[in-house]
């Protein structure tokens, strides 16, 4: 008896010092984590706080981080855009929607909620980090809050510039494109002039083009696009698609789902998916000859359903460039044409950002070539995530 006794007494002393030294090292993290002067929340899967550091509570809960613990985000703070319009909880430039996908990082508005007077409260840009931190029996987000550093301020300077100009360009390129059009329309002019004025007209909608898809990249990167999301079977958004285009356009088109009775199910906004599209078409066309063969193909896993966009034309054979393809104002060196005007090399990057912007992915390959054939092909895959219903959805969203 006395032997248990005692055992009874090493194992309470043991678990006591064990609780101690957790203990210890749950206050030495904890102190580690209030001196990095970042402020720092983990979210659980209902956006409520089950962790602040104390810059966080500092910022958003009065000084006190246990007022923090239980409360719903949306109770403590409110994501803005940078053009300083209000951030709806399920948009997915919102970081805990981002998040469901893959860790990242962003520049903010951020308003406190806390203050007696929110409506009066100062909207406070700062950079934001996320990822989700992977448990048992439930996954948590982190988020991480920071103040701007002077690069990332400059980046955001550059992207207003950028803005700027492009606003600033539109009205005199519109003007040009009219007047051009009205002197093609005189019967006066000699066919080398009017050669001349064709190219002239070619040339201001090129750069008209690239102006719009620059001002559509500025509205991506400051997350101040307004989406208007809709959930339906991809084949719908694509068939809606294909009524837009003219009857050549559509004769390069060949739509093929793997399995009829796959679940296609997708949340999108209709106009950028038909942007995305035109681009992908308008790349095919420009690079694959003058009998251009489009394949569209659908594949569905658990996670996600893919749109797989594939063309007959010279393909990319290396991997590296495939990467390279989607960055701003690249052009492969191997497709370029003498004979053929470059494009703005924005039409990939926009596909990218675009599809970032609705919760995907986008990215390129060319499959192995025919046995004897000259051409690879060019194998463009859109990721979609699989409609968050369980969140509560609607049908049709406007952000």
């Amino acid at each position: 008896m006395l032997a248990e006794d005692s055992f009874s007494g090493s194992a309470e002393a043991e678990s006591r010092a064990l609780i101690q030294q957790m203990s210890q090292s749950l206050g030495l993290l904890r102190v580690a984590f209030d001196s990095t002067g970042e402020a720092m929340l983990i979210l659980d899967e209902s956006a409520a706080v089950r962790w602040a550091n104390q810059q966080a509570a500092d910022l958003w809960g009065g000084g006190i981080t246990l007022q923090m613990i239980g409360r719903p985000l949306s109770a403590l703070l409110q994501f803005h855009h940078l053009d300083r319009s209000p951030m709806g909880d399920e948009e997915p430039s919102h970081p805990l929607q981002k998040a469901l996908t893959a860790e990242g990082r962003n520049s903010y508005l951020i308003q406190a909620l806390s203050d007696p007077a929110p409506e009066e409260t100062q909207l406070i840009t700062r950079s934001v980090s996320w990822r989700q931190i992977m448990q048992i029996d439930q996954n948590f987000t982190l988020l991480i809050f920071r103040d701007l550093d002077p690069l990332e301020k400059a980046l955001a300077r550059q992207r207003q510039f950028i803005d700027n100009l492009a606003h600033e360009l539109r009205t005199p390129l519109a003007i040009i494109a009219g007047n051009l059009h009205r002197l093609k329309r005189k019967k006066q002019f000699s066919n080398t002039l009017q050669q001349s004025l064709s190219d002239a007209v070619e040339e201001t909608q090129r750069i008209a083009t690239l102006v719009d898809h620059l001002l559509l990249l500025s509205e991506l990167d400051t997350d101040s696009r307004r989406w208007k999301l809709q959930i339906d079977d991809l084949q719908n958004f694509i068939g809606q698609w294909i009524v837009t285009l003219n009857p050549e356009s559509r004769g390069c088109l060949q739509v093929i789902a793997v399995n009829e009775t796959d679940d296609y199910q997708v949340q999108l906004d209709q106009d950028a998916f038909h942007l995305i599209l035109d681009n992908l078409l308008d790349n095919s066309r420009r690079f694959s000859g003058s009998k251009p063969l489009i394949q569209i193909k659908f594949v569905q896993s658990v996670s996600h359903v893919e749109l797989k966009f594939i063309d007959n034309g010279p393909g990319i054979k290396n991997e590296d460039l495939c990467v390279a393809a989607f960055e701003r104002f690249t052009r492969i060196e191997e497709h370029r044409n003498a004979d053929m005007a470059d494009g703005g090399g924005l039409g990939l990057s926009l596909v990218q950002s675009l599809m970032e912007g609705m919760g995907g992915s986008a990215s390129c390959s060319s499959p192995d070539a025919p046995t004897g054939s000259a051409r690879l092909g060019l194998v463009v895959t859109l990721q979609f995530p699989r409609p968050k219903s369980s969140l509560g959805i609607k049908t049709s969203v406007q952000r």
